[in-house]
């Protein structure tokens, strides 16, 4: 069994997601805490990600319209035909507070594990949490004590992720220089051939554009049915 970890601590971290920046105060952001130990193994095996059930806790974060077409009704109004910026903007509400969770989390002396893997198995996820139409499930976020601290993973060079006034065109030098630098994030040391299985033609990422639409489809964000219909790229 995973180790405890105190009420006050967990309560820390959601008050730190809570307070969040969001845009237009509109908090288009929710995150499922899943206590349920069997429902926890169920998602586990489902998506192939054993964090899920050895974590101490374990956070599905969504994106949520459904509380504020409720919020407009309660007083008389409609959710306006916004679906597709509304949606853009819930990913980025549930990321910044993900994050404010998880910086809470570690700086109390745990660990956090972000988990893209709850979209191998969504509608799995949506029947478990008994999500509500115009929620969608984004990403998983597993908190538990560290049984080790590895080194930290490599990232892009700080200057081929900051840009000064204006986008700044790569050179052939600097994509050999990030090459380079991700090399060690795979035991060959090839950062193309993980760059090309995740998003490269046919990759990873590719053979999930239909699955994303059809589910936002059947989650109610109607917007998404005219880039369905038209079959965009990948599908």
């Amino acid at each position: 069994m995973p180790v405890e970890i105190p009420e006050e601590h967990v309560l820390a971290m959601m008050e730190a997601a809570r307070r969040a920046p969001t845009d237009a105060a509109l908090h288009l952001w929710t995150a499922v805490r899943v206590r349920d130990r069997e429902k926890r193994k169920r998602i586990a095996e489902a998506i192939r990600q054993p964090h899920v059930w050895e974590a101490s806790e374990f956070f599905v974060f969504l994106a949520d319209l459904h509380r504020l077409d409720m919020l407009l009704r309660h007083r008389g109004e409609t959710l306006g035909r916004a679906d597709c910026s509304l949606l853009l903007l819930a990913a980025v509400d549930a990321g910044i507070a993900a994050e404010n969770l998880a910086v809470a989390a570690e700086s109390l002396g745990y660990g956090t594990c972000f988990i893209g893997a709850v979209w191998n198995e969504p509608r799995l996820i949506i029947r478990e949490l008994g999500l509500p139409p115009r929620t969608l499930p984004l990403f998983g976020l597993a908190v538990g004590v560290p049984r080790e601290r590895p080194p930290q993973r490599p990232r892009y060079p700080l200057d081929t992720l900051f840009h000064t006034d204006r986008y700044r065109e790569y050179t052939p030098e600097d994509l050999d220089r990030i090459y380079r630098e991700m090399a060690p994030i795979t035991r060959r040391r090839d950062y193309l051939r993980l760059a090309r299985r995740y998003a490269g033609r046919g990759g990873y990422f590719e053979s999930r554009n239909r699955l994303v639409l059809e589910l936002a489809v059947e989650q109610g964000f109607e917007a998404c049915r005219s880039l369905l219909e038209g079959e965009a790229p990948g599908m």
